[in-house]
């Protein structure tokens, strides 16, 4: 029920807003990508006092959703639901993108300044000013501290540690204190730190796996029409469209509204151009990598082998680049759970200053780096399904805030609309 919850809000926005992301392509990506390319996606930072640039603001929300899950995520999906899953992912995004747009719409609008600099926002302040409910907004940013030590950290760091150990006999007991450290590091700093780092990191990690990614493409071009064909053929199975979905709408976040708070950062004036931004971060984390993982894994074969997650994603890489294969993979892996860590570490921390404010920072970075820790060392079934539990809880309170100030979205991209039209072109 909850995933048609998602499903339908994203549904609502694509219909009330005229399908935006697909006839306004040319405008969201001008006001992201075009942004970026012009001037650095720094424009206004200083003038507003805001804590990170537009481009800093995606990264850090990309670092906390483009992770394990679009390499491991992608394989598990295909193992339970067929070629068809992948299709379904597309129909996720597709409207997920709305989603998300809607949500940095809203924190936009809602965030507040804070008397030392930057903002505070995210889906609780939402909550707090846009429904009048204090209770409903602690609640959100208490649940959103509980997945952040969960999905956003033990289970990450416990990838970290596995490829580092299985790849180059790293063990755990090593890999445990100096990963703790490097992300208590980077959280201590706040929001303009961690924007600094998933500014490069964010771009790095993703170079590298798609460099990797593109050049099995490449090798097994010949059966890029035969994958084309087994999305399509098996896509209309009710098995491949649950997993399809389920995994499209966990895989970005859209209906979560955990990366709000990165967003509410930025410093781009405008709701609907930050709304924006949104569409784009669903699209890159989807439409591009978790698209890509899917065509590597049906191109090679591998998607057919019996193995599944992350041992299915190793056999396409090993297919294509040999002993090499795992070197790639690991240093992937190990990039994409690090930039989660630090994603989510803001995400929390940002949660916990909503709650507690400063006087709760240090107990709270101190709890994320053992939490780390433990990751590293221990067994992680238990954590991921009181994680999906905390994930599909995180989603209600923000539906019930898209859902109470649904026309606010719609009646402010109207107006930007036909404000800009009556700009003069440059």
């Amino acid at each position: 029920m909850l995933l048609i919850g998602i499903l339908a809000a994203g549904i609502y926005f694509t219909v009330s807003t005229r399908c935006f992301q697909l006839a306004k392509l040319g405008l969201w990506m001008k006001k992201t990508i075009g942004a970026c390319l012009k001037n650095g996606g720094k424009r206004g930072t200083k003038e507003e006092g805001s804590s990170l640039s537009p481009w800093q603001s995606l990264c850090t929300a990309l670092a906390a959703t483009i992770g394990t899950g679009n390499i491991v995520g992608v394989a598990t999906a295909l193992a339970a639901g067929g070629p068809g899953t992948l299709f379904w992912m597309w129909v996720s995004a597709f409207f997920g993108m709305m989603t998300s747009y809607a949500e940095k719409l809203l924190g936009h609008i809602y965030r507040r300044p804070r008397p030392e600099g930057g903002c505070e926002g995210g889906t609780m302040v939402t909550l707090e000013r846009g429904l009048g409910s204090r209770p409903l907004g602690m609640a959100y940013a208490f649940l959103c501290v509980l997945v952040s030590f969960g999905m956003g950290n033990m289970a990450q760091a416990n990838s970290v540690a596995q490829a580092l150990e299985e790849t180059w006999g790293i063990s755990p007991m090593a890999a445990a204190p100096v990963l703790a450290l490097l992300v208590w590091h980077f959280c201590r700093g706040g929001g303009k730190r961690v924007g600094q780092v998933t500014g490069w990191l964010v771009p790095l990690m993703s170079l590298l796996y798609l460099a990797g990614s593109f050049w099995i493409l490449w090798q097994f071009r010949s059966r890029l029409g035969m994958a084309a064909r087994l999305v399509l053929s098996d896509a209309f199975s009710w098995r491949a469209m649950t997993v399809g979905i389920a995994r499209g709408v966990f895989s970005n976040e859209a209906g979560l509204g955990s990366s709000v708070v990165a967003h509410a950062q930025s410093a781009v004036k405008e709701p609907a151009e930050q709304g924006m931004w949104g569409i784009l971060e669903v699209f890159l984390d989807t439409l591009v990598m978790c698209t890509v993982t899917g065509l590597v894994l049906l191109v090679s074969g591998a998607w057919d082998s019996g193995a599944d997650g992350a041992a299915m994603t190793l056999a396409a890489f090993s297919s294509a680049f040999g002993p090499w294969g795992r070197q790639i993979l690991a240093a992937s892996i190990a990039l994409f759970a690090l930039s989660t860590l630090i994603g989510w570490s803001y995400f929390g921390l940002e949660c916990v200053r909503y709650l507690w404010g400063n006087k709760g920072r240090g107990l709270y970075l101190s709890l994320f780096a053992g939490m780390t820790v433990v990751g590293c060392l221990g067994e992680l079934a238990d954590v991921w399904r009181i994680s999906d539990v905390c994930n599909q809880l995180l989603a209600i309170p923000n539906l019930i805030c898209l859902f109470c100030l649904r026309k606010q979205v719609g009646e402010r991209t109207r107006l930007y609309l036909k404000r800009i039209r009556k700009v003069p072109k440059e």
